[in-house]
């Protein structure tokens, strides 16, 4: 399946989180689109051909199809407007990154510029914690595990990893607070969730927030 091409141009501000697989993936991903309904900021799909995408996603295609033994990609993109405090053209990626995780990314217009040929409004100083309150409500909603903002860059940065996914060491449970606080240098904000472990020490200003959350304020911005 081709993917229309959205968002144009770039840099692109990402805000990420990573999901177990509590269900088949087919279950999972109809969840995580359904749940978009649910969300307090107002999104709007512009696909509507939902089922047939989500097909795509179940099916997937090799990653190398002269190889029978390649791994499937699992992977699909929703073209959305999301109304955080203006009106914005995002893009909804969601890829099956191991055997037990999902990464959900929601990717914005990261630049400062208007793009007004591609109906792209950029983001002002005073914007950046749009998107700071837009994780903090994904976190209401979804009880990931972990998520984060940043410019280019996606929840994936923060394991001790840097293989091409899907690969079983983006496992949920290899994400280390040890590593992901030392290099988190590019993120705005980091939640985790205290769920999976509780943080003795945090050397970013950081506050508790619902289900067991912990908001932590990389950027000084």
């Amino acid at each position: 399946m081709e993917f229309p091409q959205w968002l144009q141009g770039g840099p692109f501000l990402e805000v990420s989180f990573l999901l177990d697989i509590k269900e088949n993936k087919r279950k999972t991903i109809q969840n995580i689109i359904e749940l978009l309904s649910k969300i307090r900021y107002t999104i709007e799909t512009v696909d509507k051909n939902i089922e047939e995408i989500i097909d795509f996603f179940d099916r997937g295609y090799p990653y190398d199809e002269e190889d029978p033994q390649t791994d499937y990609i699992h992977s699909l993109n929703l073209r959305l407007y999301v109304y955080l405090r203006r009106k914005r053209k995002a893009t909804l990626q969601i890829e099956k990154v191991s055997s037990n995780s999902i990464k959900v990314n929601f990717l914005f217009d990261g630049s400062i510029f208007e793009a007004s040929e591609w109906e792209q409004i950029g983001i002002k100083n005073d914007e950046i914690n749009d998107f700071t309150n837009f994780l903090i409500e994904l976190y209401s909603v979804y009880d990931f595990i972990i998520g984060g903002c940043a410019i280019e860059k996606d929840v994936l940065e923060l394991f001790e990893c840097g293989e091409t996914y899907p690969n079983e060491c983006y496992c949920f449970e290899n994400v280390s607070p040890d590593y992901f606080l030392k290099e988190s240098s590019h993120f705005i904000n980091i939640i985790w969730n205290e769920k999976y472990k509780e943080l003795s020490y945090v050397p970013y200003n950081n506050k508790r927030i619902v289900r067991e959350g912990i908001i932590i304020e990389i950027s000084e911005e």
